[in-house]
């Protein structure tokens, strides 16, 4: 696309759009991904084209162009190298060519965001300046919590020293950074007065998520198995699975059968399932009576939310982000972190008792349909875009 078609597309308005209110902004937004095809982007596109014209760049793996409403979603395939520093190169390359029709372009009001603040961060501070746009990072982790590494070659303490002095670069330059709960930067960095923050939930498409007659199933979804406490949820299963043995567990994820089976975990009534994609997640999440999700760190767990909607009653571990969507006795049920037997407990009790279950979860489906909304997230995200312009005129 050249600089000419850039602005081309700037100034091109669908009749659709008549009666919606000038864009406020241009947006680049750099992330990883889409896990499965760029129509996944389809809803946020939609929604962010309220009120925003821009692009998504995005690396994963295969190639792709296509335009939804107001926004273009273009995606490297970094795939075609073997090595991570092939992969990171080619997606650099490739990035920096479009930052060159941006900056040729000239594009007014330009912010660009990236979804965490190392090598997507690096590179859309890169992009800003370079296209003199605004920079805004989201924050979508716990990356001081040594939950995040696996065991490997390269010791823990290590590998948190070198997250934590790439996102300080990266969080220390932005105009904005989006939080997801308040101290989510603890013991990581200490942001300058200068830079904006706000802390709002991240984008979850709720109408897709829709209540369905129960079954006898605990859920859970995540990747990777250890971080989202599968095995602790599968030991406080089996604590309770022959009293209840017309229940099952239900896990789904990334290599979860693979971690299942080298945990020593397997048992008739557990069943492990790979990753799937979202409509037939949902499906697995209209099924369930018990949505289950005892991570060791969760920064959100957008999962809860998407069980909230299809009002599933929730139980999860009291850590991170989960207290500020989840409200313990009120629309799920929080445990401590680590705790088989407080978990076993907490399932025996849900499994027991259906009026329960039941009024949790469809407190949890009035919460996401009135905070967890599309609407509700256009709204936070536009003060914020709005809010980092202005912070960067002054």
């Amino acid at each position: 696309m050249e600089a000419a078609a850039v602005g081309a597309a700037l100034a091109s308005r669908d009749d659709s759009f008549a009666r919606q209110p000038a864009p406020i902004a241009f947006l680049v937004i750099v992330r990883k991904g889409p896990t499965w095809s760029p129509t996944d982007l389809e809803p946020l596109c939609r929604l962010l084209s309220k009120r925003f014209t821009g692009e998504i760049w995005a690396f994963g793996s295969y190639d792709a162009d296509i335009r939804v409403e107001r926004f273009r979603v273009r995606v490297v395939n970094d795939e075609r190298s073997s090595s991570h520093i092939g992969r990171l190169a080619l997606t650099t390359r490739q990035m920096l060519r479009w930052a060159g029709e941006l900056r040729a372009a000239r594009v007014s009001d330009l912010v660009v965001i990236a979804l965490e603040p190392f090598n997507g961060g690096l590179l859309g501070l890169y992009v800003a300046r370079r296209s003199r746009g605004s920079f805004i990072c989201e924050v979508n982790g716990v990356y001081a919590d040594r939950n995040n590494f696996a065991s490997g070659g390269i010791p823990v303490w290590l590998r948190v020293a070198a997250r934590r002095v790439l996102g300080a670069f990266v969080l220390s330059r932005a105009t904005a950074v989006r939080l997801l709960f308040a101290e989510q930067l603890q013991r990581f960095v200490r942001l300058p007065p200068r830079v904006l923050t706000r802390q709002f939930f991240d984008f979850t498409p709720i109408e897709r998520f829709n209540p369905g007659v129960e079954e006898k199933m605990i859920l859970s979804v995540g990747f990777p198995f250890r971080v989202k406490g599968f095995d602790i949820l599968c030991r406080a299963f089996l604590a309770i699975a022959n009293e209840h043995a017309d229940w099952k567990l239900v896990l789904i994820g990334h290599l979860v059968p693979e971690e299942l089976l080298a945990a020593g975990l397997e048992h008739p009534q557990i069943e492990a399932h790979p990753g799937v994609k979202q409509p037939e997640l949902a499906e697995w999440m209209s099924r369930c009576a018990i949505f289950a999700l005892p991570s060791r760190t969760e920064a959100m767990g957008r999962v809860l939310i998407e069980a909230g909607a299809a009002a599933k009653c929730r139980l999860a571990s009291r850590v991170g982000g989960i207290p500020t969507v989840i409200e313990d006795g009120v629309d799920g049920l929080l445990v401590e972190k680590e705790n088989v037997d407080e978990l076993s407990a907490a399932l025996a009790r849900l499994i027991a008792d259906a009026p329960l279950r039941h009024r949790l979860g469809d407190a949890a489906r009035v919460r996401a349909g009135r905070e967890f909304s599309g609407n509700a997230y256009l709204e936070h995200y536009a003060e914020f875009v709005s809010s980092a312009l202005a912070r960067r005129r002054l």
